[in-house]
Formats: structure tokens, C-alpha cells, sequence
């Protein structure tokens, strides 16, 4: 939402909150990242931006409390869910229930997050998933209630980080991605959008599977990046979300193509400062980190 505070549930969906400085007043929860236990009252609701477009938001939580989650306290694991024509459960939207089968919309996380479900049919013993973290497979349908089993594996994120062996701007010079880590100094940008010296707070190495696909991204003055299509650009997007033509930090965009990729892992840092950017193979981008 526009300058709004939400969460993104470990259901893969994401909220608005209302309500939530009256239990907040020292804006102690309002931190990106911050794993959190969200008490409140639940209302399904669209919500649309200025340009009357559709956000991604499954409803509204009307607040009643707050809490810092545990380590530990959302862990991998299996799970029975039930659900009824019009729910979702995870990033499966079960529109219609057969005897033998269900049909429905499944939003992708994986490779890229979308808002645009993809129609699916499910038989019993038939998987679903959001590509990474959450499986749901179809065991049994009674009248018009469908039942899923339900894993989740955390140790599998979606992948959305830079390639193997990206180059990472340093008071040092380039310096591998997969080489880097915790406390070294890196280039960032602060609030007016000077490039200043920083030190790397985390770092993320993250498996992919054999079929990932990285996109190879080309600037009109020389620049490429190899990088999945969900990472942050420094300027707020996201790789997938450019074409041919469009700007990136001061060039254009000449080629924006999905390619293999080869190694089992990609990589990511969060830079301390204002912003959290940092400039990879020369391009200033995001982090996943925040």
C-alpha cells in the first residue's frame, strides 16, 4: 500500500494493519524484516493505488496486539488445512470443489511474485506450490470442503539474489559476492545519493534448483548484471519489472533476457546506512536483507 505498514504472513500473503500505533507508539514493530506474532480482527477487502490498479493484499487486520516472534517460533513442518470455495491457503486460491478434483488460481512467488493467479486443476495426491517454501497437496474433498497437506520448509527461500561471482563495488575494488562477508566495507549510497563508504551487515547464500533461470541484464553503456528476476533495483522496482528502453541508474535498458543458470546457489548483502543499496557489477540495487 501507498506509505502504509503491513506484513507478509508465512502464508505467503500479504496485509494491511490498521490500528497498529495505538499498540505501536514508538514505532518498535514498523521495521522491514522484523518477524512478528500479528494478533486482530480480519477483513477481506481490495485494495487498489492511486493509478486504480490492484495491490497484492489479501485484507485488512484490524490490530489487537503485537509481538517480536521467537527464534524458532515459525519452524519447517507438515500440517492438515481445510478450506471452502473462495479461500486461500498459501498462494492457492480454491475457486470451484468437484467430487474428484478442484480448480483454482495459484500465485507464484517463484521466480518472480505475482499478483495474476495462474488456473489450476487438482486431483487428489496433486501438488501445489508457491515455488520455494510452501507445498499443499490435495488428500481428500467431503461436500465442499477440500483438504490439503500442508509443508513448509523454511531452509528453502525463494531465490531472488545475485549470481555467483558478481562483482561488489569496494573501497578495495570488485570483490566476488560469494567472497564477501560480515564486516567488510562496501560502497553504498546514502539519502541525497552520495556514494559513501559502508560495512556489510549480513550476507545470504541461498540453493536454487537445477531449473533457476537468471535474467542478463544489459545497459546501453556497457554494463551487464546477471541477477533473479525478483531482486530489487536501487530505485525501487524490481529486475522483472524492466523492458527494453527503460532507464536504470542513469543508462537504458538495451537487453532484459531470462537465461539458465548454472551454479547451486545465489548470493545478497545488506550494506549498513540510509538506504541498504549497494552497486553490483556497477549497477546501484537493492537488498533482500532490509
Amino acid at each position: 500500500m501507498e506509505c502504509a505498514i503491513g506484513l507478509r504472513g508465512t502464508d505467503g500473503r500479504h496485509y494491511s494493519l490498521t490500528n497498529l500505533f495505538q499498540h505501536d507508539p514508538e514505532y518498535k514493530f514498523s521495521t522491514t524484516g522484523l518477524l512478528v506474532i500479528v494478533s486482530g480482527i480480519f477483513s477481506l477487502e481490495v485494495t487498489t493505488g492511486p493509478d486504480g490498479n490492484k495491490y497484492d493484499v489479501a485484507g485488512s487486520i484490524d490490530v489487537t496486539s503485537i509481538k517480536e516472534a521467537k527464534a524458532g517460533s515459525i519452524q519447517s513442518g507438515t500440517t492438515q488445512v481445510s478450506i471452502r470455495e473462495g479461500q486461500r491457503e498459501s498462494s492457492f486460491l480454491l475457486e470451484k470443489i468437484y467430487p474428484d478434483r478442484v480448480t483454482g488460481l495459484n500465485f507464484w512467488e517463484y521466480p518472480v511474485a505475482t499478483g495474476e493467479g495462474n488456473p489450476l486443476t487438482l486431483y487428489i495426491g496433486e501438488v501445489v506450490s508457491n515455488g520455494c517454501t510452501i507445498q499443499l497437496t490435495l488428500t481428500h474433498i467431503e461436500g465442499n470442503v477440500a483438504t490439503f497437506t500442508k509443508n513448509v520448509d523454511i531452509t528453502r527461500p525463494c531465490p531472488i539474489c545475485l549470481a555467483e561471482h558478481t562483482l561488489i563495488d569496494t573501497p578495495a575494488g570488485g570483490i566476488s559476492v560469494d567472497g564477501l562477508e560480515k564486516g567488510m566495507a562496501v560502497w553504498t549510497v546514502d539519502g541525497n545519493g552520495e556514494r559513501v563508504s559502508a560495512t556489510v551487515l549480513e550476507v545470504a547464500k541461498t540453493p536454487v534448483p537445477a531449473t533457476h533461470r537468471v535474467v542478463h541484464l544489459v545497459l546501453d553503456d556497457g554494463r551487464e548484471l546477471f541477477v533473479s528476476p525478483g531482486h530489487p533495483t536501487g530505485d525501487g522496482r524490481t529486475i522483472a519489472d524492466l523492458y527494453v528502453g527503460d532507464s536504470l541508474d542513469g543508462a537504458q535498458v538495451e537487453t532484459a533476457e531470462l537465461v539458465s543458470y548454472q551454479s547451486g546457489y545465489t548470493y545478497d548483502i545488506l550494506p549498513s546506512g540510509d538506504t541498504g543499496l549497494y552497486f553490483a557489477d556497477g549497477i546501484l540495487v537493492g537488498s533482500t536483507l532490509h
